[in-house]
């Protein structure tokens, strides 16, 4: 990003923070990401390229460190200055949840994603004793199929299926999932409306939505009705949820 020529703090934060995507890979390893190939999983419209040229940008910039693991490849960790800006990342993200987000749009409808980021809010204290595989069967715009294999410290999203025996089958509507992933709407209404159903051992069908932190961006973001006043004259249009993670 080109300098503002300006003297000002905010002006030098937004060189620093403001090129596009780098909010986006901070908020991965933020979120627990390490390795460059778990951190485009959750950017998986992110040139890969550019996703190399960001990461060497934060390292100059000394907000990430890279490491080699005994000669097992790299991985990135925040350092200090990485670290502080946790919650100016989360804040933005709260920030929007209540003022600018929307219903999901077509085209940030992906059931992959979604799996993707279940595992990365597992609460494991919440999770069964013994290693729960979940399977997804998501209809709709973007849906389609894929596991997680539940365990606790070693959970993970699968595409293929993963050759262990299935504990849950979960039928649903992927925008609604969305939905419930960011906190929009609670499982039970997914549920009562008939947007979502489990099927496996009642013991495990109720304690599902309990394996998951929904609520990173408050208990109950207005999706619906964002409070942004609207100009006269002309409908305001929500800001499209997540839209920087667009290619």
């Amino acid at each position: 990003m080109e300098s503002y020529g300006e003297y000002c703090p905010i002006a030098v934060g937004v060189e620093v923070f403001g090129d596009r995507w780098t909010p986006l890979v901070l908020r991965e390893l933020m979120i627990g990401c390490v390795r460059f190939n778990d951190i485009h999983r959750g950017l998986p419209r992110m040139n890969r390229t550019l996703l190399t040229q960001r990461l060497r940008s934060l390292e100059r910039r000394g907000l990430i460190e890279r490491v080699t693991v005994n000669g097992n490849g790299a991985e990135y960790h925040l350092t200090e200055a990485g670290r502080s800006l946790q919650p100016v990342v989360w804040a933005l993200g709260r920030w929007a949840a209540e003022w600018a987000f929307g219903d999901p749009e077509d085209d940030q409808l992906d059931a992959s994603w979604l799996v993707w980021r279940l595992h990365q809010h597992v609460i494991d204290d919440k999770l069964p004793d013994n290693r729960t595989v979940v399977e997804f069967v998501l209809t709709g715009i973007g849906g389609g199929r894929a596991w997680l294999v539940l365990d606790r410290g070693s959970s993970t999203a699968c595409l293929i299926d993963p050759g262990y025996d299935v504990d849950l089958v979960v039928h649903g509507d992927n925008r609604e999932l969305h939905r419930w992933l960011v906190g929009v709407t609670p499982f039970r209404n997914v549920t009562a409306k008939g947007h979502a159903r489990i099927i496996g051992p009642s013991r495990l069908a109720r304690a599902f939505p309990t394996w998951f932190d929904t609520s990173m961006f408050g208990e109950e973001p207005s999706a619906a009705q964002p409070k942004r006043r609207k100009p006269p004259g002309r409908a305001a249009t929500p800001l499209r949820a997540g839209a920087d993670r667009r290619g």
